[in-house]
């Protein structure tokens, strides 16, 4: 297979960039679903109301019957925040991704491209909120086709995101992931980040039981 090449992100790029965003966020939906099919308060959905209907009819056949809306219901419950996630970026950051990540030095957009095809992207903006006073670059949407994963393009990505930093005098990267999402995590620790804190990112991840992991990264100084 021929190498592949990090670039700034072009306009002509877009199509391509949608789709891997749209398409990376929403894989990670039965992942979430199984996870959340684990958790005590799904067992006891699963149980109590299947349950409470034998008990109030007694036809084993309804309470089993209700198994699978129940099951539907957890997987839309499931897929809410991923779906809303794809939708507040499209309206806001990823709406013009020239304007919000090339418009200024602070700011940036990479694509992994291979063989005429972007396979690979990330992207980077000043984090809103500073971590004691430190000037922060925040990593957003690091996602990799998944027919290309395996090649070193995510690590290749978040090290040219790194040098970055480095080049406009950032003190820190910090990033959100899903606590699931072990491969990125992985690539994350290599580096050199480390794990800062757990939390849910709103209440729409609460409900699902998905907190996210917050790590940092800190910027070597250039002199």
């Amino acid at each position: 297979m021929a190498p592949y090449s990090i670039r700034k992100y072009q306009d002509q790029d877009k199509e391509a960039v949608m789709d891997m965003f749209i398409k990376g966020t929403l894989s990670h939906i039965p992942s979430g679903f199984f996870r959340l099919l684990k958790q005590p308060r799904s067992f006891l959905l699963l149980l109590s109301v299947p349950g409470a209907l034998f008990l109030g009819s007694g036809s084993l056949f309804l309470s089993l019957l209700v198994l699978p809306g129940l099951l539907v219901f957890l997987w839309l419950l499931t897929r809410y925040p991923f779906n809303w996630y794809v939708d507040n970026a499209l309206r806001t950051d990823m709406k013009d991704i020239r304007k919000s990540y090339l418009s200024n030095r602070g700011s940036c957009f990479w694509v992994a491209e291979l063989e005429g095809h972007v396979v690979g992207m990330v992207c980077a903006c000043p984090a809103q909120q500073a971590s004691r006073g430190q000037k922060c670059l925040e990593m957003l949407h690091l996602s990799v086709r998944t027919e290309y994963r395996g090649l070193g393009i995510a690590k290749s990505l978040t090290q040219t995101l790194l040098q970055f930093a480095q080049d406009q005098g950032y003190d820190a990267v910090v990033l959100t992931t899903l606590c699931y999402n072990y491969p990125a995590q992985r690539i994350y620790e290599q580096l050199g980040f480390w794990k800062a804190r757990e939390a849910f990112d709103s209440l729409k991840w609460r409900v699902i039981g998905i907190p996210f992991f917050y790590y940092k990264y800190s910027v070597p100084s250039s002199l």
